[in-house]
């Protein structure tokens, strides 16, 4: 199916005017699970994002599907059985979401052996995997150093995630704009008539709906004032910064979760391709544009692991990256505000925030019901969303990300359809020229027949 600038085009040309059932503000892994099962129970549905599919925290987590024994570990109960639930689907139903083994690091800094031993029988039960976690000594060598434990998560591509089920969105009869954003929301007659933009090419559109889904991630907040006129309670911002280094220094296959001996702050280094990525802070923070790693942060993630890697340099640190995540919740400690999400109905708006990349199936079903009753209509949600696309093995995937992915810039395809930025030592450096000349071969080409 092709899914392009053109197709973007004529979409675009078909806008002025028209009416939805439910607009969707986010391209996230939150509005595309949502735009799925919409589009699933035959709704009329578009769903646009100001930037890319993908470009916000969905594309910069820390790229785990995962239960979360922190949230074990702070008596989350139902949150860790659901997550582990949904780790344990999207490993059996996609092939891109990999099993990965983790040591979890047991020295004078961290925690207590018979604790972690206890928990994680608990962790394997609630995920329906029936071994006794086995103390280890040996492999690791630093200073404090006892013994690991080893025990099973998974990681996966973020935003490939997010692609495939964009894409299966439109597959079922959903509108899908990236780089087109939702400057206005004005009610009238019980109805909602918004402005969109197209922030890459111009142009403005007016399209009206009977509900709106704000899953704008961290700028939830601000797309609920657009619509509502006030401020959103109880919604934090949670920054976390990570490193993309070199492998040279990290000899183990496995990934290793481990605290800093700097706080006590639980951490993680994960194997990845040709990389390893290592995390992460849990600071509050006021905007959701603040996506510069410090140099603080840098250091504070470097000489935590350095101390298990004393082999390590600064130039082994090829890149970073910030993901914002937004949660909802009580407490002055970032790492203690549930990671639940949660989902607010003002009007015709419903807000959804805090959802993980593993729970997304779980959390769009309730949104997706949410909208269901705010319209008067009953939908179905189980077994949804299900991942109809799939990349094609045959041909150049530059041009795959071009024509069939809808890429638009090198970023687009270097982040967000390929991965190149997380997962290759060089970033993606090596074909950033070639990418560059292939989408502007296909603007100039749109251009000449008028499309633009």
């Amino acid at each position: 199916m092709e899914f392009s600038l053109e197709t973007r085009k004529k979409d675009l040309g078909t806008l002025a005017g028209r009416y939805f059932d439910v607009l969707i503000i986010g391209g996230g892994i939150a509005g595309a699970g949502v735009a799925s099962i919409l589009a699933a129970n035959g709704l009329d549905v578009i769903l646009v994002d100001r930037a890319d599919f993908a470009s916000g925290t969905s594309s910069n987590s820390s790229k785990l599907i995962h239960g979360g024994i922190r949230y074990l570990g702070q008596g989350h109960v139902m949150v860790t059985m659901d997550l582990l639930r949904e780790r344990n689907y999207l490993m059996k139903n996609t092939d891109f979401v990999k099993g990965i083994d983790f040591d979890i690091l047991i020295d004078d800094r961290s925690w207590r052996r018979y604790t972690i031993a206890a928990g994680l029988l608990f962790y394997n039960l609630l995920g329906r995997n029936y071994s006794i976690p086995r103390f280890h000594k040996g492999k690791y060598s630093y200073p404090g150093f006892k013994g690991h434990y080893t025990y099973m998560d998974a990681v996966t591509d973020d935003a490939q995630l997010v692609i495939y089920n964009v894409i299966t969105a439109k597959m079922l009869g959903a509108m899908t704009l990236n780089y087109v954003a939702a400057e206005k929301i004005i009610k009238e007659n019980g109805m909602n008539r918004v402005t969109l933009r197209d922030t890459m090419f111009g142009g403005e559109y007016s399209v009206k709906c009977k509900v709106i889904v704000n899953s704008t991630g961290p700028w939830v907040g601000e797309t609920y004032a657009k619509y509502s006129g006030k401020d959103m309670n109880g919604f934090k911002l949670s920054k976390g910064s990570h490193l993309i280094m070199k492998k040279d220094h990290f000899p183990f296959g496995n990934a290793v979760a481990f605290k800093s001996h700097i706080d006590g702050r639980q951490m993680f280094v994960i194997p990845r391709n040709e990389t390893v990525i290592i995390g992460t802070t849990d600071d509050f923070v006021t905007s959701p544009d603040s996506l510069k790693v410090t140099d603080e942060e840098k250091d504070y993630i470097y000489e935590s692991v350095k101390r298990l890697f004393p082999a390590l340099d600064r130039s082994d640190i090829i890149g970073t990256y910030v993901g914002i995540r937004p949660l909802y919740g009580k407490g002055n400690d970032p790492g203690r505000v549930t990671r639940d999400f949660h989902i607010d109905v003002t009007g015709k708006m419903v807000s959804v925030m805090g959802v993980k990349i593993t729970n997304y199936r779980t959390a769009s079903r309730k949104v997706a019901a949410t909208v269901g009753k705010v319209l008067g209509r009953k939908m179905r949600t189980s077994d949804l969303p299900q991942i109809l696309y799939r990349r094609r093995e045959e041909g150049d995937r530059i041009d795959l990300a071009i024509n069939e992915e809808c890429a638009l810039t090198v970023e687009d395809i270097l982040k967000r359809r390929l991965g190149y930025f997380y997962f290759k030592a060089d970033q993606g450096k090596g074909i950033r020229d070639e990418i560059t000349k292939r989408i502007k071969a296909k603007v100039d080409n749109l251009n000449k027949t008028n499309v633009i």
